[in-house]
């Protein structure tokens, strides 16, 4: 038989063995991929009555949501707001927040999407009380679990609990979550179930992180790094911090590398499926750093091929400008950085037919300076200039070179859409 015959049927028998050895949980971590959090909605905890808007997100959302190139969903509740506090704890599965979540259980399975149903704020579990919340936490997923026990497995997973308290150990927490796992597992032992360690999921959690014996178990983390930066200027944050913060990378940026690396070594350790269910910088950041920081997650994001849901959509952290939702309007950072809309471009990168040969020099170049651009074309080539705003400033046509004329730009990130005939390719410039 031919050896090259042969060789080929080895690799394809590999790469069979190797997707049937992963576990269904790891299966359907890989299935994440990419998604978004429907937040600011049904885990409304702050509000003195708990009555979610109808429309805060439709069918229309998630149409949108698809075409960005989303394959997953993660949908924050406040079942706490929705269980009695004293026993037996009743769940008012009659409340109407229930039908919205019907709603985005349908718009899943529509538009073929995993979602995971979060248990998002409210449950208050610390040090000092976690004994007398154990209860009423497992009596919840159980009438959670049993309410949703007919749902696809491969579709559809449970979260027990966002951001587990900063300060409570290990162990107890760890208790009260062996609890509701074992409640949930009375009704349903198809289902996937997330969990997260203590100090709010943070990375530097999973340093000393065990995980437990249920192999059909996610693993989560969530990443503000440097909180300082992603989180200035918004009052609801504690602690405060005010709006100026211009500085990514900085040196509260060791933490967010020392996250990463623990987290990829615990990965490695336990071969276990993990991915990043929170991550996002706040719209009060300066563009530069904010296109910095979400260009720094993208690489890691690639590099360790690591599944992640943003936070969030069109809100205080927003992928847009002036939050409006469409392609016109994204910023040409985050759609790089995280390929949306379909951009498959990882820095310097052809888009269509073939590769599309430049030179940028220098880049980074001071405003005061030349840069000198060179294309290797046998066409035309169309020059078009976006800052970091997405507002076009600048537009030509040019044979093979190019003196641009950066000093009337300013100091900044401007992004070069070259095309010539079928070829097109996105670089970006620093200006400083």
């Amino acid at each position: 038989m031919n050896k090259s015959f042969l060789f080929v049927l080895f690799l394809v028998l590999s790469s069979f063995q190797i997707v049937f050895s992963q576990s269904v949980a790891q299966q359907r971590c890989n299935r994440l991929a990419n998604g978004l959090n429907l937040n600011n909605w049904l885990e409304d905890y702050w509000s003195p009555v708990y009555s979610p808007s109808s429309t805060r997100f439709t069918r229309a959302d998630i149409v949108k949501m698809k075409a960005a190139g989303m394959h997953s969903l993660r949908l924050p509740i406040c079942f706490a707001r929705l269980t009695d506090s004293i026993p037996p704890y009743t769940v008012d599965t009659t409340d109407a927040a229930y039908m919205l979540i019907d709603s985005v259980i349908q718009w899943a399975q529509d538009y073929d999407m995993m979602l995971i149903i979060d248990n998002h704020h409210g449950w208050d579990i610390y040090n000092d009380n976690w004994r007398q919340k154990i209860d009423r936490f497992s009596h919840a997923w159980s009438v959670i679990s049993y309410k949703y026990k007919n749902l696809d497995p491969n579709r559809y997973m449970f979260e027990l609990l966002n951001e587990p308290a900063y300060g409570i150990n290990l162990d107890s927490i760890n208790i009260v979550f062996s609890h509701a796992i074992d409640s949930i597992r009375q009704h349903t032992t198809a289902h996937t179930i997330v969990v997260s360690p203590n100090f709010s999921s943070s990375g530097s959690a999973y340093a000393h992180y065990v995980p437990f014996s249920d192999t059909n178990l996610i693993y989560t983390w969530h990443s503000y790094d440097p909180y300082q930066f992603t989180h200035q200027g918004f009052t609801w944050a504690t602690p405060y911090f005010p709006t100026g913060y211009t500085g990514f990378p900085s040196p509260y940026d060791g933490m967010l590398n020392n996250a990463w690396k623990t987290i990829i070594n615990w990965r490695n350790t336990y071969q276990l499926p993990i991915f990043l269910g929170e991550f996002g910088v706040g719209e009060n950041g300066d563009p530069q750093s904010r296109c910095r920081w979400i260009e720094y997650f993208g690489a890691k994001i690639d590099s360790f091929n690591m599944p992640w849901m943003y936070w969030d959509w069109d809100g205080g952290f927003p992928m847009f400008y002036s939050h409006t939702v469409s392609e016109d309007s994204v910023n040409p950072c985050f759609k790089q950085a995280l390929h949306l809309y379909g951009d498959t471009t990882t820095g310097w990168r052809e888009l269509n037919g073939g590769e599309l040969s430049v030179q940028l020099f220098p880049n980074p170049v001071s405003a005061t300076a030349v840069c000198e651009l060179k294309v290797f074309a046998s066409e035309k080539v169309e020059l078009s200039v976006t800052d970091i705003s997405g507002r076009k400033i600048f537009t030509t046509s040019f044979h093979d070179y190019y003196l641009l004329p950066i000093f009337r730009w300013g100091q900044g990130i401007y992004f070069l859409n070259l095309s010539s005939g079928d070829r097109r390719t996105i670089r970006k410039l620093v200006v400083e």
